[in-house]
């Protein structure tokens, strides 16, 4: 009988399709792995409410000069302003901030107490804070900046440090950053420049010294 060469041709056609489709499969790259998600570094800053011109000159401010206050700090354009201020804080405050933006804090930024009935009302920088009681004034005042970031951004936690993470020694008053959304108290605020060099080592040191101080 004469072969099929139809079929013979077929079954040719299908081999070599199948030895083709081997080939190609062993000649495919392999895909790449998956990329591994890197955490993003943790943000360091100082909030700043700064006023924008000096109330003595006019002139734009500059950031390291500020004459402390009872409503917080004034900042000026040179040295000399300072005792022009001194005189009268009164009118220096309000023509420094001429606006105040009244906060709806629903805690005590001093405190940490929910208030309650009648807030105590302070005027920091452009800001009416909310206040627990009277008592928390004078400290609102000492702290004015630490006080001024807990009001305006709630979210913020104080991690209530002791020690300083970068220096070892006591932490001061108004010294401090923030990492990620955490307050960490600083001995001196120059402190802040080495925190954004290790801001993870900084953050856990200061939450272990908080620990240890009964803070956490």
């Amino acid at each position: 009988m004469a072969p099929n060469r139809g079929a013979w041709r077929s079954r040719t056609l299908c081999f070599a399709l199948a030895l083709a489709a081997v080939a190609g499969a062993q000649e495919a790259p392999a895909p790449p792995p998956p990329a591994q998600a890197v955490a993003a570094p943790l943000a360091v800053s100082v909030p700043s409410y700064a006023n924008t011109n000096c109330p003595v000159m006019g002139k734009p401010v500059s950031s390291k000069l500020f004459t402390e206050t009872d409503h917080g700090r004034i900042w000026i354009c040179c040295k000399g302003c300072n005792k022009k201020i001194a005189a009268d804080p009164e009118a220096a405050y309000k023509s420094a901030f001429p606006r105040t933006v009244k906060l709806d804090n629903a805690v005590c930024p001093v405190s940490g107490k929910k208030i309650e009935g009648e807030p105590t009302l302070l005027l920091l920088q452009g800001h009416e804070v909310r206040l627990h009681s009277k008592e928390c004034v004078e400290l609102a005042r000492a702290e004015s900046q630490l006080v001024l970031a807990k009001a305006v951004e709630p979210k913020l936690v104080d991690v209530g440090n002791v020690l300083c993470p970068i220096t070892g020694k006591a932490v001061a008053a108004n010294a401090f950053c923030v990492v990620g959304d955490r307050i960490v108290r600083l001995s001196a605020p120059d402190c802040v420049e080495q925190v954004k060099k290790e801001p993870k080592a900084a953050l856990e040191k200061a939450l272990a010294d908080a620990r240890a101080a009964g803070k956490q």
